[in-house]
């Protein structure tokens, strides 16, 4: 994986989980939890909807977790992606939740969205996996790279997600706009299906890969992911500091044979600081102890189990609950504190 610690210093980043195991938890404050008793903790996790990646892995969390102990009980959130998970986090109507990287860095420091309206106590367990750019069209659509989507009918995700957020990025770079193409909000899976019905001419997913509803899109009518030139990429990152370049690698949707280059951005599991610190102690460390598990779950979750990957060059501080674990585990050097 490519490192951008220096990333965080210009502006957003992605980065996230960390995962670990032992200790048992202290009951968390009741409204952290939702106990439904002195015995089980019921927790919320927030993802997005369900045709992207941010939906399984979130399962994928809560299988491991409540596996590794029967007190722990996680329920799956759908929501609208990342800035409505770290509101959501705000507010307490969940406990823990997906966000992407850059999206964290802008809520911790009052950037972007969150200009007016940051949340500083923000934390995060692990980074879980990257999002990465994929665009995918029909093959008798015509079209084949980016630049190719101006003046199309395009799928961007769901109104102010991160996927919205890439997308918007990354066409006004190649000078596609919502002045010369009609850009429409809506869900991965659904957007998928529109595709494939030809209502729209190609849509965009920005989470781990395989994006479910792309592959379903994929299994269902022969398509294509559609390219970047590396000119083309590098004048994203030059822009964009906090993306990174990436690979789809073949293989990863049905009909496609080669790599396909592109970029991503880490995706995190964020907490709030109030969240109790035993209890965010065993759930970094059941999800590191867990990390092949978690592989073996979701594909996107590979990356987790690559050293460092979960716990270093993260864009905002880690939860004090996460942090001693991983201490206790030798894991962090004094550059990633």
């Amino acid at each position: 994986m490519h490192k951008f610690s220096h990333i965080i210093s210009l502006f957003l980043v992605c980065t996230g989980l960390a995962l670990g195991g032992c200790g048992k938890a202290s009951a968390p404050p009741q409204d952290q939890t939702g106990a439904a008793s002195d015995s089980l903790k019921i927790l919320t996790i927030g993802t997005a909807d369900s045709g992207g990646t941010m939906y399984p892995v979130g399962k994928a969390i809560s299988g491991v977790v409540e596996d590794a102990d029967s007190t722990l009980k996680l329920n799956i959130s759908a929501s609208t992606g990342s800035a409505g998970n770290v509101r959501s986090l705000e507010q307490g109507s969940i406990d823990l939740g997906l966000v992407s990287g850059d999206v964290a860095f802008a809520a911790v420091n009052g950037s972007g969205e969150f200009k007016d309206a940051p949340f500083k106590g923000l934390k995060v367990i692990a980074a879980l996996y990257p999002s990465i750019s994929n665009w995918m069209a029909r093959d008798d659509s015509g079209i084949f790279y980016v630049h190719d989507l101006k003046g199309n009918k395009l799928g961007v995700g769901p109104h102010d997600s991160t996927t919205e957020l890439a997308a918007k990025i990354s066409l006004s770079v190649l000078g596609v706009t919502e002045q010369n193409s009609t850009l429409v909000n809506c869900g991965l899976g659904s957007g998928a299906e529109e595709v494939k019905n030809m209502t729209l001419d190609a849509i965009h997913g920005f989470t781990g890969v395989p994006i479910s509803g792309l592959a379903n899109l994929a299994d269902a009518v022969p398509c294509h992911l559609l390219k970047y030139t590396d000119s083309e990429l590098r004048s994203i990152i030059r822009s964009n500091p906090f993306y990174y370049m990436e690979e789809i690698p073949a293989g990863t949707y049905n009909g496609q044979d080669e790599n396909v280059a592109t970029f991503g951005i880490k995706c995190l599991l964020c907490v709030s600081e109030s969240m109790d610190d035993d209890l965010v102690y065993e759930i970094t460390s059941i999800l590191y102890e867990n990390r092949d598990r978690l592989k073996d779950l979701h594909p996107a979750l590979s990356y987790a189990s690559q050293t460092g990957f979960m716990y270093e060059d993260l864009p905002i501080e880690l939860h004090p609950g996460a942090e001693r674990y991983y201490a206790e585990q030798g894991l962090l050097q004094e550059h990633s504190r």
